[in-house]
C-alpha cells in the first residue's frame, strides 16, 4: 500500500448550501494529518462552479490533492440514477452515489475512507486508514443511537432480522475494501431492487443496504472513528480526538457548546467563512426576538394586573419608574444584604386576587423566589422578575434563571 490516503464524499447539492459542510470535513481533515490525502468527490450537476473552486483552492492552500467524478458522465452510473430520481427525493440522492466509488475511482485505490459530509476529522485520518480491515468488507462504528433504540422503532432491516440491532453500523464513516465492490458490477441494480422491497427501506436507504450486504464482514472499530454528536452530548462522551458525526441534525449556532464551537472552528478556516459571519448574526437576531418576545409577554401581564407592588432595589427600580406604576416596597439591598420584606405581603394578600401582581426587580431574584415560593406564591401569575425591564437593548439573555426569561 503507498502513503496516499484516500477519502470519498458524495454531494447532491440543489440548494448549493451543503457543500460547504463537506469543504469544513476537508478542513478539519487537512489540518490534523501530515499523510498525503486524495480526496474523491461523486457529484452531480449540482455542484456548482464556485463551490467546486472553493474546495480546490481549499486543497491547494494545504498541498492536498482533489478529484472530481460527475457521476452523469459515467453511463452505467447515469442508469443507476435514471429509476432512483423515481423511488427517492432528488434532495437526498447524494448518500447512494457512493455506490459507484466501484466504477469510478482509479483501479489502483485498493482502500477509500468513505465520508459523510457532516463530519468533523478531529484526530489523525491515517489513524483509520492504518487498521487491519482482516479481510473484512468494510470498518465501521456500531451505531450506538439504533443500539438503544425499542424494537419497534429500530432500523426496517433489524425489524426484519436481517441485521442483529448491536451489529448494526453508521455507514457515517466506513473504511471500505475496493476490491469488493469492483467484483460487484451489478452493486447499483442491487441497491434499486433493495429499495423496491419494502418502502420502509427508503428512510436509511444506503445504511440498511450495507448492513445487509456487509452483516457477515464487518469489522468494528471504537467508537472514536464515529462520535454521534446527540448521544455525545446527551452521556457526555467526548474527551479528545475523534471522528465527530452531526447526524441528525446535531449542528446548531450554540457557541457554549463544544461539538458546535469545534465545527465553527474549522468552518472558519474554509472559503465559506464568511457565511459563518452571517449565519451568526443570524443566530442572534434569533435572540434578540426572543428577548423581545419575553419582555412583549411580561408587559402584557402587567397590563392585565393594575393593582401592582414592586420591591426590589431603588437604584434599578428608578430605571423603570417612567413607565411602570406602582407601589414601591425597599428591600434594602442597595445598603445591606439582609433583605427586608417589611409588610408588603399583608397589603399584597389584601388585593383581589385576579389584580395584583408583584414585581420582583432585584438581583437576588432567586433567593426572593424561594421564600414568596415557600409561602404559596406561583412565579407568572403572583410574582414575577422585573429585572428584565431595567436591562440595557440586547442584554436580557445574560440574565436566564427566571421562567420568564430563561424558557427558551
Amino acid at each position: 500500500m503507498n502513503n496516499e490516503i484516500h477519502v470519498c464524499y458524495a454531494l447532491n447539492d440543489i440548494s448549493g448550501n451543503y457543500t460547504k459542510f463537506a469543504g469544513t470535513s476537508l478542513c478539519s481533515l487537512y489540518e490534523n494529518t501530515k499523510s498525503h490525502i486524495v480526496a474523491h468527490i461523486l457529484h452531480d450537476d449540482t455542484l456548482t462552479e464556485d463551490n467546486k473552486s472553493k474546495l480546490i483552492a481549499l486543497t491547494e492552500h494545504y498541498g492536498q490533492e482533489i478529484r472530481f467524478y460527475n457521476i452523469l458522465l459515467n453511463p452505467s452510473i447515469r442508469d443507476f440514477i435514471a429509476p432512483l430520481e423515481q423511488i427517492y427525493s432528488p434532495g437526498g440522492q447524494g448518500m447512494l452515489y457512493r455506490f459507484a466509488m466501484g466504477a469510478l475511482l482509479p483501479s489502483d485505490v485498493e482502500r477509500v475512507i468513505y465520508l459523510d459530509a457532516d463530519t468533523i476529522v478531529h484526530m489523525d485520518i491515517a489513524k483509520l486508514w492504518n487498521v487491519d480491515m482482516e479481510n473484512a468488507i468494510v470498518a465501521a462504528v456500531p451505531d450506538s443511537v439504533m443500539a438503544m433504540m425499542p424494537q419497534d422503532l429500530a432500523p426496517p432491516v433489524v425489524k426484519n432480522g436481517l441485521v442483529q440491532q448491536d451489529k448494526y453500523f453508521n455507514s457515517g464513516v466506513m473504511l471500505m475494501d475496493m476490491k469488493f465492490l469492483r467484483e460487484h458490477q451489478h452493486i447499483t441494480d442491487d441497491v434499486i431492487a433493495f429499495l423496491l422491497q419494502d418502502e420502509a427501506y427508503l428512510e436509511y436507504p444506503d445504511q440498511d443496504f450495507l448492513n445487509c450486504i456487509c452483516a457477515k464482514s464487518c469489522l468494528f472499530l471504537p467508537i472514536e472513528y464515529n462520535l454521534l454528536v446527540n448521544l455525545a452530548r446527551l452521556q457526555n462522551m467526548y474527551n479528545g480526538e475523534a471522528i465527530i458525526h452531526y447526524a441528525g441534525g446535531a449542528l446548531r449556532l450554540d457557541t457554549k457548546d463544544t461539538f458546535d464551537t469545534l465545527f465553527w472552528h474549522y468552518l472558519c478556516k474554509t472559503p465559506w467563512q464568511n457565511e459563518f459571519a452571517s449565519m451568526r448574526s443570524l443566530s442572534e437576531l434569533a435572540q434578540n426576538c426572543r428577548e423581545l418576545a419575553d419582555g412583549a409577554d411580561l408587559l402584557k401581564l402587567l397590563l392585565r394586573k393594575p393593582e401592582r407592588l414592586i420591591f426590589g432595589s431603588p437604584t434599578l427600580a428608578s430605571k423603570v419608574e417612567t413607565f411602570l406604576s406602582g407601589t414601591f416596597y425597599d428591600s434594602g439591598e442597595d445598603e445591606t444584604t439582609n433583605l427586608q420584606c417589611g409588610n408588603i405581603f399583608d397589603v399584597f394578600f389584601s388585593l383581589p386576587a385576579d389584580k395584583r401582581i408583584l414585581i420582583v426587580i432585584s438581583k437576588h431574584f432567586n433567593v426572593l423566589k424561594k421564600m414568596f415560593e415557600g409561602i404559596g406564591l406561583k412565579e407568572g401569575s403572583d410574582f414575577v422578575d422585573g429585572y428584565l425591564l431595567t436591562l440595557p437593548e440586547k442584554k436580557a439573555a445574560d440574565f436566564s434563571d427566571s421562567k420568564i426569561i430563561g424558557r427558551y
